[in-house]
């Protein structure tokens, strides 16, 4: 004999409802174990001005040994009236009386601490002038913005890259009188070379971290100053 099993309804709703309830606790995501990591702290930088009581200085001269290469003057293919008709000396090897070597950036190599970093007072500048740029061999502070000018009437094209491979700017300049700037941010070799058409044009600028640098000039000579007590490594570059 069968009996049906009477339930009331709101019984039935509250059995229902139950069960709705479970199963949305059981989709609720889980709280995680481990807290999220703390944000990484800024990095520190690799170099702090302080103030130098009693610094020294680094001088020196910089030599050309050996047997001195033949390097090859650079063509002029173009816009021969401002450029000139005739090949331009070669730019990479500078060397003077008694072997002096011209265009080495000397710095110190990792010191963590030294003079504080000062802004120049004249802000340094690359120049095109007559096909040329000038100076061929400049350094500079990391974030220190440079003045990019035009002294000649045709186009110019100033591409410059870090360490030889990434691109850091493309200036088209055009006009004689032209003024373009940009900030040099990070350490490294920035190569220019002009994209319209003037492929013997070479720069190099050296961007450093510290203020300890020097380009020796045409008889060689470098000099640091206000270096802090201690051994320092000296670094040179060259093209």
């Amino acid at each position: 004999m069968r009996r049906a099993l009477r339930v009331p309804r709101g019984l039935i709703a509250f059995v229902v409802l139950a069960a709705l309830a479970a199963a949305c606790r059981s989709r609720e995501p889980a709280e995680p174990s481990n807290p999220p990591p703390a944000p990484a702290a800024p990095p520190k930088p690799t170099y702090e001005g302080i103030d130098v009581a009693g610094g020294g200085s680094i001088s020196g001269q910089v030599f050309f040994t050996g047997t001195r290469p033949q390097l090859a003057p650079r063509p002029v293919t173009k816009d021969y009236a401002t450029c000139g008709h005739r090949p331009k000396p070669p730019e990479e090897l500078l060397i003077g009386p008694g072997g002096a070597l011209r265009n080495v950036v000397v710095t110190i190599e990792a010191i963590r601490q030294g003079k504080r970093i000062a802004p120049p007072s004249t802000p340094p500048t690359l120049d095109q002038l007559k096909c040329d740029y000038i100076p061929h061999v400049q350094a500079l502070v990391a974030g220190t913005t440079l003045d990019i000018l035009n002294s000649d009437e045709i186009l110019h094209n100033v591409h410059g890259y870090l360490n030889g491979k990434e691109s850091l700017f493309n200036l088209a300049m055009p006009l004689k009188g032209q003024k373009n700037s940009k900030q040099l941010a990070r350490p490294g070799v920035v190569q220019l070379q002009c994209d319209a058409g003037h492929t013997w044009m070479r720069a190099y600028i050296v961007v450093v971290e510290n203020p300890y640098f020097a380009v020796s000039d045409a008889s060689g000579h470098f000099a640091l100053t206000d270096v802090p007590a201690g051994n320092h490594q000296l670094k040179a570059w060259h093209e």
